[in-house]
């Protein structure tokens, strides 16, 4: 029988989506030769694989995720450690835009997204993480870097199971994606300098954050090089009424300052807008820097310079090295560090 009155008569048959027993049929070939020219294995000829990746072309065949993750002994699924409980995590943009690229990468390898996050106040309880590993219900672990603590990375590196931090950790030098923090932070400063600012505050996020020091950095060389005073600044928790108090009182105590340079985002934002707002009466004269961007920043009634983080690249690099990880590939750059974009709002 002809090939596409073959593929037809098949299609006929076999309404349904097609299974891997059906191509090998079609094909003239073993189940086993079909799983590798599918998965890019040794052992079978050109003629063999060019005739069956035609015929899965031809049929649009699609692999079982289940079924193949079996046959490689692998769980088709990968997990994502948040560093936060989700009612905070999933609050804001930068998360859930992060989940979303990953969600998209991974289904698009034909595997699914275990997202973990934090039961506490702070750290993931470790029977949680222990418990996952040992069930091996998952091939690999994208980890959000800021909280995992000694014993939780212990406890990965024990089952050799393959991870990739997003962000960097100063416990473990690892595989990582990340942003460059540093110069993002300088960038913002400068945009504040050229609008004719010079008494400039910072209020910053939780420091034992290697983000919120990197940035932190990036402030002060900019203040630096400008010979300005990088002096007026107050660390704060993620916490509402800590941002808010501590930024009255940040005002209150240099009622010179024009501008805040800020290294978070979206809700740390609005209680720094409140708090000023509270003090001064409005936010006219005051221009704000913020590392992170948010839509919400173009319906505020003041300026606002951001620094916006490339979330689906960020997912997305960091699912692409999970990957390559899982599958033994070697990674030519295990320390990935990408570039931000200076938004200017109202």
């Amino acid at each position: 029988m002809p090939a596409l009155l073959q593929i037809q008569h098949f299609l006929y048959i076999y309404p349904m989506k097609l299974t891997i027993n059906e191509i090998a049929d079609m094909a003239h070939v073993a189940k086993s030769t079909v799983s590798k020219a599918i998965n890019g294995q040794k052992g079978v000829s050109e003629e063999n694989r060019r005739r069956i990746l035609k015929i899965i072309q031809e049929v649009n065949f699609q692999p079982n995720a289940s079924a193949r993750a079996l046959a490689q002994n692998k769980s088709g699924s990968i997990g994502l450690i948040l560093p936060h409980r989700s009612v905070f995590t999933l609050s804001g943009q930068y998360w859930a835009g992060i989940i979303s690229s990953i969600a998209d990468e991974a289904n698009r390898r034909g595997n699914s997204l275990s997202v973990i996050s934090t039961q506490g106040e702070t750290d993931l309880p470790v029977s949680t993480l222990e418990r996952i590993l040992r069930q091996h219900s998952i091939d690999g672990l994208i980890i959000g870097a800021e909280q995992i603590n000694t014993k939780e990375i212990i406890s990965v590196l024990q089952e050799e199971l393959p991870f990739v931090f997003l962000g960097r950790n100063r416990l473990l030098e690892h595989y990582s994606v990340d942003v460059d923090n540093v110069q993002g932070a300088y960038k913002l400063t400068k945009s504040l300098i050229a609008q004719n600012k010079k008494n400039i505050g910072c209020i910053t996020g939780p420091i034992e954050y290697d983000y919120t020091r990197q940035r932190l950095n990036g402030f002060v060389q900019a203040m630096g090089e400008e010979n300005l005073d990088a002096g007026r600044t107050v660390n704060c928790q993620y916490e509402a009424k800590e941002i808010y108090k501590k930024t009255c009182n940040l005002i209150e105590e240099n009622p010179q300052i024009d501008a805040l340079f800020l290294t978070a985002g979206e809700e740390f934002v609005l209680e720094v807008l409140d708090a000023v707002k509270t003090v001064k009466g409005d936010t006219k004269n005051f221009i704000f820097a913020a590392f992170d961007d948010s839509h919400i920043y173009d319906y505020l009634n003041c300026k606002i310079i951001s620094a916006r983080q490339p979330l689906e690249n960020l997912g997305k690099t960091a699912a692409g090295m999970l990957f390559d990880l899982i599958s033994g590939k070697e990674i030519p750059r295990p320390n990935q560090c990408l570039n931000v974009e200076i938004i200017n709002h109202n």
